[in-house]
């Protein structure tokens, strides 16, 4: 035990060293741009009055934008914390280390651009989600062990109910319903109400109302805001119908690498209990196996299309598709002969996904970064379903820790050259910019290379407000005109 417990460590140490360089890396573009100029300071001054209610995520993004070493800290301890909770939430198995690695190394890249690189994405959606994970680390137990009232925890998890409630809206109202299954499993399972569950689901409450006070949400239900939305003129069902086409893709059929590896976790719990079932129960299994292969497949095929729109019954049999994975998911884990706990603790995780993603389906605009939580929540599925393997196979499954590792490893290594391509051609655009606007009235700004790894990070006469922004962001006169020109 003491040995396992140092080489964690020890991988531990070596993880937030290898974020830290890598983060590091990461430039500021687009809305950085701003939070980081007196524009942000401004929004601050006046509370974000009807700007938006994410506070917290307001306040950190406004401090990471004034400093790259401190964005870099806050960026390798959100991430390395979503790593060590998920491997120590399910007990640290030989592979999972390297699988939550893989899965986040090889994530989609515009999840990793949106929601981890872009700082102001990552101070909304990566914090949400490192932050919520601590509240389901400390219930991790819950399953099996019966808590008692904790008294001198309950200010600390009020505090996080309030901070987890003042980010991001989605994680705003999953954490109210976290709150509410904390208590709601405890008194049916154990018949108590613990005190500091209770406080945690006080904050939460409490940081919902402070974050939809803000006059934004009064406007967006109005439709009179200009860049969000929820489903008004457009009708209800039009607008969930355009969403789950987004939610399709972003949440589930982008994520081959993770598809792949529940694909093969789902298959491996197949073959072990497939001849203890019959009757109804076995015909939905092999239904369900067949679903999670083929979507799998289609989540392939997917990737290698090349055109640009689809056809309209396309869109709809991958909406349906996506669909029936997700049942088929749920089947899949209450058909198998496991614990009943072990039941609970993976329907859980399914849920706390798909409850991530519901409140997606009526507003706009949605992107990738809003995706990254649900992503985090299947990664830990993932590694928590391998956990039921038997003992036969769990033993031949951690032959291959060393193939996860090696692959992770592979994986971080080209972000690395990515990253470090692009950190030196932005480096050297800003340097350029600034020496030029000492001379010239119209000056030229290169495209990074790379340009899908990092979001908003064009500038130009078309681009605005991103191109003065830019200008006030690294000290170039605002009257110096930006002609944008292809990476050479």
């Amino acid at each position: 035990m003491i040995r396992n417990r140092l080489k964690s460590n020890w991988l531990y140490a070596a993880l937030f060293l290898t974020l830290f360089l890598l983060c590091f890396l990461f430039p500021y573009t687009g809305d950085d741009w701003a939070w980081g100029i007196d524009l942000g300071i401004e929004r601050m001054n006046s509370w974000f009055k009807d700007y938006n209610g994410r506070y917290l995520g307001n306040m950190i993004v406004i401090v990471l934008t004034r400093s790259n070493i401190l964005k870099t800290l806050a960026m390798s301890v959100c991430i390395g914390g979503i790593v060590v909770m998920i491997n120590e939430m399910t007990h640290r198995q030989p592979c999972s280390f390297g699988m939550i690695l893989i899965c986040l190394v090889f994530m989609p890249v515009s999840v990793l651009g949106q929601s981890i690189v872009w700082t102001a994405g990552f101070s909304n959606y990566t914090t949400s989600i490192f932050l919520t994970l601590i509240y389901i680390y400390y219930i991790r137990n819950l399953y099996t062990e019966e808590p008692k009232n904790c008294y001198y925890i309950s200010l600390p998890l009020a505090i996080l109910g309030v901070c987890n409630a003042l980010i991001v809206e989605h994680l705003t109202i999953y954490n109210v319903l976290l709150g509410c299954y904390a208590i709601a499993f405890t008194f049916m399972k154990y018949r108590k109400i613990c005190i500091q569950h209770v406080s945690y689901l006080v904050g939460t409450v409490a940081g919902t109302i402070i974050m939809f006070s803000n006059g934004a949400y009064h406007t967006i239900a109005q439709g009179d805001d200009t860049y969000r939305s929820i489903a008004a003129d457009s009708g209800i069902f039009e607008r969930i119908s355009t969403n789950l086409n987004i939610i399709t893709a972003q949440g589930f059929l982008n994520n081959l690498v993770l598809l792949s590896l529940l694909m093969v976790a789902c298959l491996i719990l197949w073959f072990e209990h497939k001849d203890k079932l019959s009757g109804m129960k076995k015909i939905l299994g092999c239904l369900s196996v067949f679903i999670i292969v083929s979507y799998t497949a289609l989540s392939f095929m997917d990737m290698l299309n090349t055109y640009s729109e689809k056809a309209w019954i396309l869109t709809f049999l991958e909406i349906s598709a996506t669909v029936f994975y997700a049942l088929s998911l749920i089947v899949f884990v209450l058909i198998l002969p496991l614990d009943k706990m072990a039941k609970h603790r993976l329907l859980f995780i399914l849920f706390s996904a798909g409850l991530m993603m519901a409140p997606l389906l009526i507003v706009t605009p949605i992107g990738p970064r809003c995706f990254l939580a649900p992503y985090v929540m299947l990664i830990y599925f993932l590694v928590a379903l391998t956990g039921q393997f038997n003992d036969v196979h769990k033993h031949q499954f951690a032959r291959l820790r060393n193939s996860f590792l090696i692959f992770a490893a592979i994986g971080t290594l080209y972000l690395f050259y990515i990253y470090g391509t692009i950190t030196k051609n932005n480096q050297e655009r800003i340097a350029k910019a600034i020496e030029d606007s000492k001379q010239k009235d119209t000056i030229e700004v290169q495209q990074l290379p790379y340009k899908n790894y990092v979001w908003c990070s064009e500038v130009g006469a078309n681009q605005e407000p991103w191109s003065l922004r830019f200008k006030l962001f690294y000290g170039i006169d605002k009257e110096v005109s930006i002609k944008m020109v292809p990476h050479r």
